[in-house]
């Protein structure tokens, strides 16, 4: 497990702490009839059409973790350890990223390419403004933390209309 395991609840001291990471659970080989972490109850039978036993199939990663407040200590499966996994942009490749575009919908931790700057960079914040649009700031190698505008709509241009705005305002006086 890479990166700094996430402040999450804790059942035993009811609050939201930081966990620390113990070890990685290993499935012992020995084998046991009641053995309750088995995804599929052993079958004991004879040899398949096949010829071939039946197999188990393998067990999820799990893992040991240690509330920081409390020290009591968990077995969680890999699926429920939020990680917080920092980036550095001088590691990215642009081919490995999305291309920037103002009209695209970013998230934070998103690897982008920006085509006019030349450079790859990655989301680190996102904010709206008081107008209702949406910012995102990005971290790029060389230029630094830039504020850079996210799901800007673009108004398609309209056609002309039979009729203008005026005579819709003298058709409406006249009522």
């Amino acid at each position: 497990m890479e990166g700094k395991i996430k402040a999450s609840f804790c059942e035993g001291c009811g609050q939201i702490t930081d966990k620390v990471f113990v070890g990685e659970w290993i499935r012992s080989n020995k084998p046991k009839d009641d053995d309750f972490l088995l995804t599929a109850p052993l079958k004991k039978n004879k040899e398949g059409r096949n010829g071939k036993n039946s197999v188990l199939p393998a067990a999820e990663n799990q893992y040991w973790i240690r509330c920081a407040a409390c020290n009591q200590i968990y077995l969680l499966k890999e699926w429920q350890i939020q990680i917080d996994r920092e980036i550095s942009p001088n590691k990215l490749k642009p081919e490995d990223c999305q291309i920037y575009s103002p009209n695209g919908i970013y998230a934070k931790g998103d690897a982008l390419y920006h085509q006019t700057l030349g450079e790859v960079g990655i989301v680190r914040e996102k904010q709206a403004t008081g107008s209702g649009a949406y910012i995102i700031i990005v971290e790029f190698c060389n230029s630094g933390k830039k504020q850079l505008l996210e799901n800007v709509r673009l108004n398609p241009v309209k056609e002309k209309s039979s009729k203008s705005i005026t005579d819709i305002i003298k058709l409406k006086l006249r009522r």
